[in-house]
């Protein structure tokens, strides 16, 4: 029997050269967490960028930090990575930048960038102006020049990704396709509009920036509707088979016993789903039971069978819920332990309701800053991201009360489990660790070569 292949995960991460000081090496740990901790100034929040940036294809933004080489390498051996070099054209009047990229399975390839000499920020400066140079210099490399303007101080990063298709480096691409990556930056509270380069929208004004917890608290409103529009077709697909199915003996032969456990279940289950706010009286799975389970030792043979596919299609019914209910339950377990004087339940007409001990609605743009933390780092993990995904978090103890850092781990494992994702953090708090010292990983700030694996 052929077992179905395993996603390709991240054994480790390697940079060397950073900032022209730092080797660090950082191998992933098998229990799906790392963190990653060290003095202020090493790249813990850079490696974490560069893992980003690299994974993604804005290569751009990874030259915004000096650096030698950059690799990857996957738990089958395979390797991708990119070496940065920096030298002066023939002429002495600009820099030229090259990323030569490698990747197992594929030929090595090379994009290269040139901007105007201006001393020892030549490059930084060079990339701020206006583009326009792109030629290919062979069959696998490319010269540019682009835009890369600032705008309302918000630096773009973006500027390849309009040619990515095109254009995007054999191997990586690939390793695109097979690994995710999601990034949690320190600042999360905040959405910055998204500044685009590409023609179709550069005489569009951008969006306003928004608060991260309102968007989110939205966003989960519109999911809760859509769950509700499939479970509404899965509950008509399955009504306009039941007389079909009743003819052709779909429950026959179900015990007593089975059909009571399995109505029981089904009890169990609407109530959690009504507990949550994903069902409510008016939805079709909080009907009366057509009988009591005590009733159940008096049917004929007849009437289980049909009761049997009565119980079989609710069951199939719920379950389209299940997903959502899962997450539903987390997200509102740990934000009902943490916050002080305030309920926070699922609402089907603002996605997230928080109420304070008087009763009184609370916005949830009025939480505290630790709360609106707590909130947006839990809904990026349980909502954001799909499973074998890398997240990188950056800064998890930001405004986080001691004792709700004690509890980040844990919560974090328990999300883990049921999401299947693994994670490098960057942390300076010894709390966030706690007990699992196991997983830490030492940046070193020495000057030196430092193979961080245990």
């Amino acid at each position: 029997m052929n077992q179905e292949a395993k996603p390709p995960r991240i054994k480790s991460i390697k940079v060397t050269g950073l900032f022209g000081l730092y080797d660090h090496h950082v191998i992933l740990k098998d229990e799906r967490v790392t963190v990653m901790h060290g003095p202020n100034g090493v790249g813990k929040t850079v490696l974490l960028k560069l893992i980003d940036a690299f994974l993604h294809g804005r290569y751009l933004q990874m030259l915004e930090v000096p650096f030698e080489h950059f690799e990857v390498s996957l738990v089958d051996g395979s390797v991708a990575g990119v070496h940065c070099e920096r030298f002066k054209s023939v002429m002495g009047n600009e820099w030229l930048l090259r990323l030569n990229f490698t990747a197992s399975g594929a030929e090595p390839q090379s994009i290269q960038f040139n901007g105007p000499e201006s001393g020892s920020d030549s490059w930084h400066n060079a990339i701020m102006m206006d583009r326009f140079h792109e030629s290919q210099i062979g069959p696998r490399g490319w010269r540019d020049a682009y835009i890369y303007a600032l705008k309302d101080d918000i630096r773009q990063s973006t500027a390849l990704d309009r040619d990515r298709t095109t254009r995007d480096l054999d191997g990586l691409r690939t390793l695109r396709e097979q690994i995710n990556v999601h990034l949690i930056e320190a600042q999360r509270l905040i959405r910055l509009p998204d500044f685009s380069v590409d023609s179709e929208s550069r005489n569009t004004p951008p969006k306003a920036a928004t608060n991260t917890v309102q968007e989110y608290s939205n966003e989960l409103k519109h999911r809760l509707e859509a769950v509700l529009a499939d479970y509404a077709k899965q509950s008509q697909k399955l009504d306009q088979s039941f007389p079909q199915r009743l003819i052709q003996h779909a429950g026959a032969g179900a015990s007593r016993e089975q059909l009571k456990s399995s109505m029981a279940r089904i009890e169990e289950t609407r109530n959690r789903l009504k507990k949550l706010g994903i069902l409510d009286s008016g939805d079709a799975a909080q009907e009366a039971y057509p009988l009591e389970i005590a009733q159940f030792d008096a049917l004929q043979t007849e009437q289980v069978a049909v009761m049997a596919v009565y119980a079989h299609d609710t069951t199939q019914k719920l379950a389209v819920l299940e997903e959502l209910a899962g997450r539903v339950e987390i997200l509102l377990d740990v934000l009902n332990r943490k916050f002080t004087n305030k309920q926070v339940s699922l609402s089907r007409e603002e996605g997230l309701s928080i109420k304070g001990r008087d009763g009184k609605p609370i916005p949830v743009n009025a939480l505290s800053s630790g709360e609106q933390h707590e909130l947006v780092l839990l809904y990026d993990l349980l909502f954001k991201v799909k499973p074998n995904t890398l997240v990188l978090i950056d800064e998890p103890e930001l405004s986080l009360h001691i004792s709700w850092q004690k509890s980040f781990m844990d919560d974090l494992l328990a999300i883990i489990r049921l999401a299947q994702f693994d994670v490098l953090m960057a942390t300076h708090s010894p709390y966030i660790v706690g007990d699992h010292s196991d997983l830490l990983v030492e940046l070193s700030s020495d000057v030196a070569t430092n193979d961080a694996d245990a």
